[in-house]
C-alpha cells in the first residue's frame, strides 16, 4: 500500500509527495516570474548521487500536532463582494476555496456583529438595557453572509466528509454594554470595557448568536472570547481585556453559559498576537475553573514570527491547542494545528471597509488582506500570490494529518512534513 509523504517549502514555493514503495517523487511549484502556480513538473526519481549541497531530511519517527484545517474569513466585506459577482464568478469563488480541486478550505472565521471590514458598525440588539436580549436578532446577516456561509458549506459537503469548522469572534458587543457607550475605542482602553452589569448579558449573546445560527444550518463549531483584546481601535469595533478580566468572565460567565446551552462549541482564549501569548496562557490555564472550559488559545502576527512564544505556550500545556485565526507562514513548525487567513475575497481597493481612509484607502492598499481580489465592473478576479502559496499545504494536508521531523541542511529554504494520514 503506498502511503504519500507530502513536504512543503517555501523559497521558490514548490511540495513534493513520495510513496514508500517507489523512488518517485511528485513535485509541484508556485515560482515568481513563471506561470507556475501549485503547477506539477516532470518526476524526480530518488537516486545515489545528486547534484547538489541542500539535503532536506524527513524524519517519522518525531511527529507533532494533528492538524484541524485551512480556512479564510466571512466578513460582510468579503460576502458584499461576492454578492456583486455574477453567478458564474460565484461558483468560481467556492470552486477555487471549497472544492476539492481548489484549496479545500475545511474551517472559516465569523464576526460576531461587524468589524472593520463590515459595510457599517452594527449589533444583533441595538436596544439599551435589554439584559434579557429580548430584541436579539441575526436579520442583518440573512441577505449576504448566511446565503455565504450555506453555499461554502454546500460546496465543501459535496466531495468531503469534513464540515465546516467555523470559529466565530466579537469586535465589540453593543455599546451599551461598554462603559464607553462606544462600539469603538475612541478614548483608549480603559474607556472600552464591558460593564460588569452586563457580564451575564454578554455571555447570552454568544448564546443566542450560536442558536440564532443554528436555526439557519450553521453550526459554529468554536467561538472566541474577544478578538484582539489588547487593542483599542479609535475607528472601528473593539473591546479591552486583559489576561485576568477575560479569564474572570470566562469562568464566572461565558464558560457555564455555554456549558448549559451549547456544550459542543469550544472556547478559545486571547485570540491576539504572539508576543504575549505565554503570558495569557499562564494565566487563563493556570486557574483550573477557567480552564475547565477552554479548548485552546488563538494567535494572531502582527508583531511578528514570534516563534519561540508559541514553543514555549505548547511545551508548558500541551493539551491546549494554538489556533492561528489571522495566520501567518511559519507557525505549524511551531505547533499551530490550523490556519485561517482574512477575507475570503475583497474588491480592487482591497474594500469594502468602514474604519475610515486611515485604515483602508487607494488601489491594493488593504489588499493583502484578502487571497482574492475583484473587479466587479468588469467582473474579474485576481488571486492574489499567497491564494496559491497556502493552496501547497491545504491542498495536500487534510484534517487529521499528523506533522513529522523535517530539517533543511545547505539552503535557507523552510519546510514542514506530514504524511497521509
Amino acid at each position: 500500500m503506498r502511503q504519500w509523504v507530502h513536504v512543503v517549502c517555501c523559497l521558490s514555493l514548490f511540495h513534493l509527495a513520495r510513496g514508500t514503495d517507489v523512488n518517485e517523487i511528485q513535485w509541484y511549484r508556485t515560482a515568481q516570474n513563471t506561470t507556475d502556480r501549485i503547477s506539477p513538473q516532470p518526476s524526480l526519481q530518488f537516486g545515489g548521487d545528486f547534484p547538489s549541497d541542500v539535503a532536506i531530511t524527513i524524519d517519522r519517527s518525531s511527529s507533532y500536532q494533528t492538524i484541524l484545517g485551512f480556512g479564510g474569513a466571512f466578513t460582510e466585506s468579503a460576502a458584499y463582494v461576492f454578492s456583486k459577482l455574477n453567478s458564474s464568478l460565484q461558483s468560481q469563488v467556492l470552486q477555487m476555496y471549497f472544492s476539492e480541486d481548489g484549496l479545500r478550505y475545511n474551517m472559516a472565521r465569523k464576526p460576531i456583529g461587524s468589524c472593520d471590514f463590515s459595510l457599517a458598525s452594527y449589533n444583533y440588539d441595538n436596544t439599551s438595557g435589554d439584559a434579557e436580549l429580548v430584541d436579539f436578532s441575526i436579520d442583518h446577516d440573512l441577505a449576504l453572509i448566511i446565503p455565504f456561509i450555506q453555499r461554502a458549506n454546500a460546496t465543501l459537503m459535496s466531495w468531503s466528509k469534513d464540515t465546516l469548522n467555523i470559529v466565530a469572534s466579537p469586535w465589540s458587543p453593543p455599546g451599551w454594554m461598554k462603559n464607553n457607550d462606544n462600539p469603538f475605542c475612541p478614548l483608549g482602553c480603559a474607556q472600552c470595557q464591558l460593564l460588569d452589569q452586563y457580564q451575564q448579558a454578554w455571555a447570552l449573546y454568544f448564546s443566542k448568536f450560536l442558536s440564532a445560527y443554528a436555526e439557519q444550518g450553521i453550526s459554529i463549531w468554536g467561538i472566541t472570547v474577544q478578538n484582539e483584546p489588547e487593542y483599542c481601535p479609535t475607528s472601528y469595533e473593539g473591546m479591552n481585556f486583559n489576561p485576568q478580566t477575560e479569564g474572570s468572565f470566562i469562568k464566572n460567565y461565558l464558560g457555564p453559559q455555554l456549558s448549559r446551552d451549547h456544550p459542543d462549541v469550544q472556547i478559545l482564549a486571547y485570540d491576539h498576537n504572539k508576543d504575549h501569548v505565554v503570558e495569557w496562557a499562564q494565566t487563563i490555564y493556570s486557574d483550573p475553573e477557567i480552564a475547565q472550559y477552554v479548548w485552546g488559545i488563538a494567535v494572531h502576527w502582527y508583531t511578528g514570527d514570534d516563534f519561540p512564544n508559541l514553543n514555549t505556550t505548547h511545551n508548558l500545556f500541551p493539551n491546549k491547542p494554538i489556533l492561528a485565526t489571522e495566520a501567518t507562514e511559519g507557525d505549524m513548525n511551531n505547533w499551530v494545528v490550523g490556519f485561517i487567513d482574512w477575507n475570503l475575497i475583497l474588491d480592487m481597493n482591497g474594500a469594502p471597509n468602514h474604519a475610515g481612509p486611515d485604515e483602508c484607502e487607494g488601489v491594493i492598499k488593504c489588499g493583502f488582506d484578502g487571497m482574492l481580489l475583484a473587479d466587479t465592473d468588469n467582473q474579474i478576479i485576481y488571486p492574489q500570490v499567497f491564494y496559491y502559496y497556502v493552496g501547497h499545504i491545504s491542498k495536500f494536508v487534510p484534517r487529521g494529518s499528523v506533522r513529522i521531523s523535517s530539517s533543511v541542511e545547505g539552503s535557507a529554504l523552510e519546510c514542514i512534513a506530514f504524511p497521509d494520514p
